[in-house]
C-alpha cells in the first residue's frame, strides 16, 4: 500500500501543472486538463509547504519503519543518499555562516533534497521485482500522458500561434521521456519475446515524436548516451555479439546516414542536428546568457575552490548584459539558479561539496550494473538497465538545463539509486545487512528456486 501511494505521488509530480508556471507549452498560458493537480502543489496554509510536500513528509515515517524490516538492504546505497543529503546540509550552513540567504537556499535545495528523500523511501518500500516494475511502469504512464500533451499542443494549438513556442511542454519533460525509453528497450533486451519488442518500439516511437517536436537538443544527446551505455552494459557473450554483427551490418548505412544528413533538418536527421548544433557559434539571447552564466559561474568558483560560497549565495556576475536582458525580467532568482546546475554546484559547495553531493552517481551506477550482471529475473534487469542509462541522461540535463534543480529530474535521480540498491541487495551484488527471513524476494539465492528465464538476454547471462 505505501508503495502504490509512492507511486501515484510520483505520478502526480510528473504530471501535475500550476496555472502560474511559466516553463509550460511554450510560455503560452494553454493548460491540459491536468491542471486539476495543480493543487498539489499549492501552499498549506500556517506550515507553507506545498501539499504534495506535506504528504511526503507524512509518509516518511511510515515507509522508513517498513524499511528497516526488508530481509536485505545494502548499506552502501543508503550511506550514498544520506552523504548527499548532508554535504548539501553543511554547505547550507557553510552560506549561513558567510551571510547567505536561507529563503533562496530553499528554491535552491527544495527539489533535490525532495528526491533524495524519494530515493530513500523506494529504497524503503520496493520490497520484490513486482514492486520495482511497479516504479519504472508508472514512469512510462506519466512520459506518455507528457508525450501525449505535447503532441496535442503541436497539432491543435503551436502551429497558429504567433511567435512559434520554443518547446512544447517543458524542458524536464526530456529526461522523464528518455527515461520511459531507456526502460522500454531495456525491457526488451532482457526478455527478448517479439511481442515484448513491438510494444517497447511502439512506445519508443512514440515517445521519440514529442522529443522532436518538444525540440530540445539536449533530449537527442540523452538518447544517444542512454544507447551507448546500454550496449556497453551487455554482456560480451550473446547479446553483445549479436549487438555488434547488427551494427557491422548497418554501418554503411549509418555511414550514409551522417554524409547525407549532417546539414539537414527534419525529424529524420534530428539526432544528427543536435550533435552539429551543440557546439556551434550561435548569437541568440539564450545562448549567450548561457556563456555567461558560466563564465560567471567558474569567476564564483575560483573565489573558494575547496568549499564554495555556500548555498544560498548568488553567483558572482562578471558579465551580465545577456544574463540580466534575458533573465532577470521573467526569473527574479536567476542569480542563485543557473542553467549549468552542475557549474553551480561547484560553485555554491566547492570541489568537497560536488564530490560528497555527486557521489551518488557513481554509487548507483556501481550497484546498478553489478545488479543487471546477476541478476536472474528479466524485469530485474531491465530495471537496472535503465538506472544505469538514466545517470548520463540526467548529467546532460544537469549540465544544460537546471536539472538539479528541477523536481522531475530529482525524482528520476532518486528511482535511479533506489533500483541499484534493491536490485544489488536481492542479487548479492554487494554486501547486505540481513534480517529474519521473510518472503522478500523469490529470486534470492536460499529461497525459492527462480524460474527459468528463456530469453536471449537470461541465454547471454547464463553463458
Amino acid at each position: 500500500m505505501l508503495l502504490r501511494i509512492m507511486c501515484v505521488m510520483i505520478f502526480v509530480a510528473f504530471t501535475a501543472e500550476r496555472a502560474d508556471d511559466i516553463t509550460l507549452y511554450g510560455v503560452s498560458g494553454w493548460r491540459s486538463p491536468f491542471l486539476l493537480l495543480g493543487p498539489f502543489f499549492a501552499r498549506v496554509p500556517v506550515i507553507r509547504l506545498p501539499l504534495w510536500d506535506v504528504l511526503l513528509l507524512v509518509l516518511s515515517p511510515l515507509a522508513l519503519v517498513q524499511g528497516f524490516f526488508l530481509r536485505r538492504r545494502v548499506w552502501l546505497a543508503d550511506l550514498a543518499v544520506l552523504a548527499s543529503a548532508t554535504t548539501i546540509a553543511m554547505a547550507v550552513l557553510w552560506g549561513e555562516v558567510r551571510g547567505g540567504s536561507a529563503y533562496n537556499a530553499y528554491y535552491q535545495l527544495k527539489s533535490p533534497l525532495t528526491g533524495l528523500l524519494v530515493g530513500l523511501l523506494l529504497l524503503s518500500t520496493v520490497r520484490n521485482s513486482r514492486d520495482l516494475r511497479l516504479v519504472w511502469a508508472t514512469i512510462l504512464a506519466a512520459a506518455l500522458v507528457r508525450a501525449t500533451l505535447a503532441l496535442y499542443f503541436f497539432r491543435f494549438h503551436a502551429r497558429n500561434m504567433e511567435p512559434y513556442p520554443q518547446f512544447m511542454t517543458s524542458h524536464n519533460d526530456s529526461l522523464l521521456w528518455v527515461a520511459a525509453v531507456a526502460w522500454l528497450l531495456a525491457r526488451a533486451l532482457s526478455r527478448g519475446s517479439p511481442r515484448v519488442w513491438l510494444w517497447s518500439l511502439a512506445g519508443t516511437a512514440y515517445l521519440l515524436m514529442a522529443i522532436y517536436v518538444n525540440a530540445r537538443r539536449l533530449a537527442w544527446l540523452q538518447l544517444i548516451l542512454v544507447l551507448v551505455v546500454g550496449y556497453l552494459l551487455l554482456p560480451r557473450k550473446g547479446l553483445r555479439r549479436r549487438a555488434n554483427r547488427i551494427l557491422l551490418m548497418a554501418m554503411p548505412v549509418l555511414v550514409v546516414y551522417v554524409a547525407v544528413g549532417w546539414e539537414r533538418s527534419g525529424p529524420f536527421f534530428a539526432p544528427l542536428e543536435a550533435l552539429r548544433t551543440t557546439s556551434s557559434e550561435e548569437t541568440d539571447a539564450s545562448t549567450a546568457a548561457r556563456a555567461e552564466e558560466n563564465t560567471n559561474l567558474v569567476h564564483t568558483f575560483r573565489q573558494g575552490p575547496v568549499l564554495g560560497t555556500g548555498w544560498g549565495h548568488e553567483y558572482i556576475s562578471l558579465k551580465g548584459y545577456y544574463t540580466q536582458s534575458f533573465s532577470k525580467g521573467i526569473f527574479k532568482i536567476w542569480g542563485y539558479l543557473p542553467h549549468n546546475s552542475l557549474f553551480g554546484i561547484m560553485a555554491f559547495s566547492g570541489l568537497v561539496g560536488f564530490i560528497g553531493t555527486w557521489a551518488l552517481i557513481p554509487v548507483t551506477s556501481f550497484l546498478a550494473s553489478r545488479g543487471y550482471r546477476r541478476a536472474r529475473r528479466a524485469s530485474d534487469r531491465a530495471a537496472a538497465m535503465a538506472a544505469v542509462c538514466v545517470l548520463p541522461a540526467y548529467g546532460v540535463q544537469a549540465f544544460g538545463d537546471m536539472g538539479f534543480n528541477a523536481l522531475t529530474c530529482s525524482i528520476l535521480l532518486g528511482v535511479a539509486a533506489a533500483t541499484g540498491g534493491r536490485v544489488a541487495a536481492w542479487t548479492r551484488a554487494w554486501p547486505s545487512r540481513s534480517r529474519s527471513p521473510t518472503r522478500e524476494h523469490a529470486s534470492l539465492p536460499g529461497t525459492a528456486a527462480p524460474a527459468v528465464d528463456v530469453s536471449p538476454g537470461g541465454a547471454a547471462l547464463r553463458q
